[in-house]
């Protein structure tokens, strides 16, 4: 006999594009490198046409209505020559340090003994499984629909760690563990002219002020009004998010990389 009572309801498989400016919670996967590839750590995998090697991930998203949904991701942190490889590297450093920060519970202007060592790691495979809220964006694929030839598909981005430091961090903190956007997933035509959305983000007047914004986080038509922007969290008694790892920092020990 096979028991399927308890099982609980099915979800949808594929969970779509995040639209545009959403925030969502995701969980890293560390792409390991194919044979031939790996660079001056395990983790690193060499560019095919540079110098450069990168931490190959996969960024799951691990709440909310976008549950499943996957977005691949290339941290730059190795062997870059020219401006712009070196610009990539310190954009991607500064996003593993916010990462780094946000799995152990520091806020980025913490500068005690404590929060100096959190931001040490013993190896780049430190940061699999790490859960985080970020910011997403949409860019076109290199491969047109099989339903659309005459648009790309569309793939998500990371576009920004959401840090404690963030006034949207204590509404990504409790269920639904999202901020939807209004936007919609532009398409991106073939010949190059992408369609831009026809309004602002987050459904704002442009003439508004930052601080008066109406921001709509989706759902349903109704707008909703995000919490004022409050102090972060202290990082030393406060609760922690469902999806959150652990605060406890490692301790360094040989060979560790600084952020």
């Amino acid at each position: 006999m096979i028991d399927f009572n308890g099982i609980g309801p099915q979800g949808s498989i594929g969970a779509g594009i995040v639209p545009p400016e959403s925030m969502v919670v995701v969980r890293l996967h560390i792409q390991m490198p194919p044979q031939g590839r790996i660079g001056s750590a395990v983790e690193l995998t060499r560019s095919k046409n540079s110098s450069t090697e990168f931490l190959n991930t996969e960024l799951e998203v691990v709440e909310g209505q976008f549950k499943g949904a996957k977005i691949y991701h290339r941290f730059n942190v190795a062997g870059a020559v020219t401006p712009g490889q070196k610009k990539a590297v310190d954009i991607a450093m500064k996003q593993l340090c916010a990462i780094l920060e946000v799995s152990r519970r520091i806020t980025p202007d913490d500068a005690s003994p404590q929060a100096t060592e959190a931001r040490r790691v013993h190896s780049w495979s430190d940061f699999e499984g790490m859960s985080f809220p970020i910011k997403v964006g949409c860019e076109a694929s290199n491969t047109p629909k099989k339903n659309d030839p005459a648009h790309y598909f569309v793939n998500n981005t990371l576009v920004k760690v959401i840090t404690m430091a963030d006034s949207e961090f204590a509404s990504l903190s409790q269920p639904p563990f999202e901020l939807i956007s209004a936007l919609p997933v532009p398409e991106f035509p073939v010949d190059g002219s992408a369609s831009a959305p026809a309004q602002q983000s987050w459904g704002a007047p442009q003439a508004q002020p930052a601080s008066a914004q109406t921001q709509a986080w989706g759902a349903p038509a109704a707008q909703q009004t995000p919490p004022p922007p409050t102090a972060a969290p202290s990082p030393t008694g406060s609760a922690a998010p469902s999806w959150a790892q652990p605060a406890s920092a490692q301790q360094a020990a040989g060979d560790s990389v600084p952020f």
